[in-house]
């Protein structure tokens, strides 16, 4: 029987402090906050209703038990409002998927900034440098620190955090975080995203500053080629910055870009394992 005909679903608007304001979806109880691997039982989406009301495993036994929705049913289930970007989230922290991130437990490899092996998922993923910082730039760096500077900046730098190419284009460092199906967890790509001279001296200048997190979302082209994918240089994104311990995470545009895909749609345990496959040099097991 269809949960649509005994929980009535009003089309209507919802602010939510994380994503603005969008359409109303409804969740179980169990669905809402950051729960993950309780199962998202839901009828198909449609035109009409992109985000159809969902439920956990519990509360599919009860529907399961009473044979369908009913006025029985619906008493033994409560469900919650959510704006339609923490639908999504949820419902990709609870999808059941056949592979688990425990599946990975028995997998080591060698961290290439600390040198020391490690067990289970890699879930971070970084680039050193923006794609358009040459070899050129980095020999030009080095003569450079054996100068006196004056108290100038450089035209071309490259730290940590930031890079300046010719003074011309600027880049800060970043992460494409890639929500996890079925956990709480993510993949993060440690990329490099454009900014116009003005946020990146922005950024600069208050690196240390916790107003900082409060900035708009800057413009942002990604600057890093990630192997495994079609060309990644130039998707459009946004960067949010974070507190000043955090580096700024990155919103890509909806495309059909496969990163795109997985950044809005996430990504399996399993495609965790491939992509350290292909990344992760000294791997094991």
């Amino acid at each position: 029987m269809d949960v649509q005909r005994y929980i009535c679903f009003v089309a209507d608007k919802i602010f939510c402090a994380t994503h603005g304001e969008s359409l109303a979806s409804y969740v179980c109880s169990h669905l809402v906050g950051e729960t993950a691997g309780l199962g998202f039982n839901r009828n198909d989406p449609t035109g009409e209703n992109p985000f159809p009301k969902a439920w956990c495993d519990d509360c599919e036994i009860i529907r399961a038990a009473h044979n369908g929705w009913n006025e029985e049913s619906e008493k033994l289930v409560r469900l919650f409002p959510l704006c339609c970007g923490c639908y999504e989230r949820s419902r990709i922290r609870n999808s059941r998927t056949e592979a688990t991130l425990d599946d990975l437990r028995n997998l080591r490899w060698k961290c290439g900034t600390c040198e020391e092996w490690h067990s289970g998922a890699c879930l971070d993923v970084s680039c050193e440098s923006p794609y358009f910082w040459t070899k050129e730039h980095a020999e030009r760096q080095g003569r450079s620190r054996l100068l006196p500077n004056w108290g100038k900046q450089p035209k071309s730098f490259l730290d940590e955090d930031y890079c300046a190419v010719d003074g011309e284009h600027f880049f800060v460092r970043g992460v494409i975080p890639l929500p996890i199906i079925g956990t709480a967890e993510s993949f993060c790509w440690g990329v490099w995203g454009s900014l116009s001279r003005e946020n990146f001296e922005k950024l600069r200048e208050m690196h240390d500053d916790p107003k900082a997190a409060e900035l708009p979302p800057m413009f942002s082209w990604l600057s890093t080629k990630i192997d495994g994918y079609p060309d990644t240089l130039s998707l459009k994104m946004y960067a949010h910055i974070q507190k000043p311990a955090d580096r700024p995470r990155f919103e890509l545009e909806p495309t059909d870009h496969p990163l795109a895909r997985e950044y809005h749609n996430g990504i399996t345990p399993e495609r965790v394992r491939e992509i350290m496959i292909s990344c992760v040099q000294d791997l094991q097991g």
